[in-house]
């Protein structure tokens, strides 16, 4: 039975980055060679046996994922794939989306790079290339990958794979994705740094258009996502990648943003927030007009990190200023510092630290204390005790 490590697991380590996910691939049965693992490291198994993939989990916390050599095959485009499991490794190489993730290293029986598409060509190349002239018609959704490898990599997409782009684009494929599908790919790419210049690779290569006209309607939309990014450190842990999507719609109406929710098949907590942009969007540009103070967003909740951080993403410096001192905001804060850092400091552990946190945190929500003053504050408010 061989054994490899296959796809983003290989490229990274080519490139000397960070290793985000353990693949490996069996020619032979993965659901039973993952079984056999489990047995040997402990751990949990999910097993998927329509692609002959299984996930261990180990009892670190890592995920092990194995797969059987598979072909795959596309009914239309957009279809999930019909898979003939048991081909070579070169076979299952060929059915993945790009060159640089079509390598393999063989671990079992020998020791050798699997390269039949020029992978570490276009590795050198700093280049994200399309497999074959079909990858985007069988599977639109590489698109959005396409976008997001370029994107966290630094590459650049070659002319002959953006026209195999705009070409699958022209045709309509995408619309044929659900838009669980078309959310999740937006969500991934939202979700890694840089937004800002993966959106405007997108508007280039008409991607925004094809998901939903709304999305390609302001040109600044890409300035927005970048300004959102730098806002954002400020409430770190608080933001998610729904607020870039706000910063990405900008201020528009309601139509439109019903019509991008609709596409995205946005619902729950999330889909609420999303309809209410409008609404919210005109709230906060009162804010920074007025300096009041809004008790809520419309339908009674309090103001998220996302609306905030967007609607300033949004506003010319001095608005965006009053924005962010305002009220609003303050309450979406976090402080700097913790716990650890007032035990490290010689605070006993106990309530005190508890309390010492919250006055710290109160204080900067009303304005009064700057971050660089939180753990003089917290110290001080330790040693006095309870208020």
């Amino acid at each position: 039975m061989a054994l490899y490590l296959a796809g983003g697991i290989v490229r990274d380590l080519l490139l000397g980055q960070t290793v985000r996910d353990l693949d490996l691939v069996v020619a032979g049965d993965g659901i039973d060679f993952a079984r056999r693992l489990a047995a040997r490291l402990g751990g949990s198994i999910r097993e998927h046996h329509r692609f002959g993939t299984a996930a261990l989990e180990l009892p670190s916390g890592e995920t092990v994922d194995v797969a059987s050599t598979r072909r795959e095959t596309y009914s239309h485009p957009g279809a999930l794939p019909g898979i003939v499991a048991g081909v070579s490794i070169e076979e299952d190489l060929a059915r993945r989306d790009f060159t640089v993730n079509a390598m393999a290293l063989e671990l079992e029986p020998g020791r050798r790079l699997v390269d039949p598409f020029g992978a570490a060509r276009d590795l050198a190349r700093s280049e994200i290339r399309e497999l074959h002239p079909r990858s985007f018609f069988d599977d639109p959704t590489r698109i959005f990958r396409a976008v997001r490898y370029a994107n966290r990599l630094g590459f650049r997409i070659p002319s002959g794979t953006r026209k195999s782009i705009a070409a699958a684009l022209t045709g309509g494929d995408l619309a044929r994705v659900s838009g669980d599908r078309v959310r999740r790919e937006i969500r991934r790419i939202l979700e890694e740094p840089e937004r800002g210049q993966a959106i405007a690779l997108m508007f280039a290569m008409g991607l925004s258009e094809a998901v939903e006209p709304a999305l390609a309607a302001d040109p600044r939309a890409a300035n927005r996502v970048r300004r959102a990014e730098g806002l954002s450190r400020a409430f770190e842990e608080r933001t998610t990648w729904l607020c870039y999507l706000l910063a990405w719609m900008g201020h528009v109406g309601e139509r439109e943003v019903e019509r991008v929710a609709e596409r995205l098949a946005l619902a729950g907590a999330e889909g609420r927030i999303f309809r209410r942009w409008p609404a919210v969007a005109g709230q906060l540009s009162a804010v920074a007009a007025t300096r009041s103070v809004p008790a809520a967003r419309p339908g009674g909740k309090g103001l998220s990190a996302d609306e905030i951080v967007a609607a300033a993403a949004g506003m010319p410096a001095r608005r965006r200023r009053v924005l962010l001192e305002s009220g609003a905001a303050a309450r979406c804060l976090r402080l700097e510092i913790r716990g650890a850092d007032l035990l490290a400091a010689g605070v006993p552990a106990g309530p005190a630290v508890g309390a010492a946190l919250t006055q710290t945190l109160a204080a900067r929500q009303a304005g009064r204390l700057r971050a660089q003053d939180e753990l003089a504050f917290a110290l001080a408010a330790a040693k006095a005790g309870p208020r």
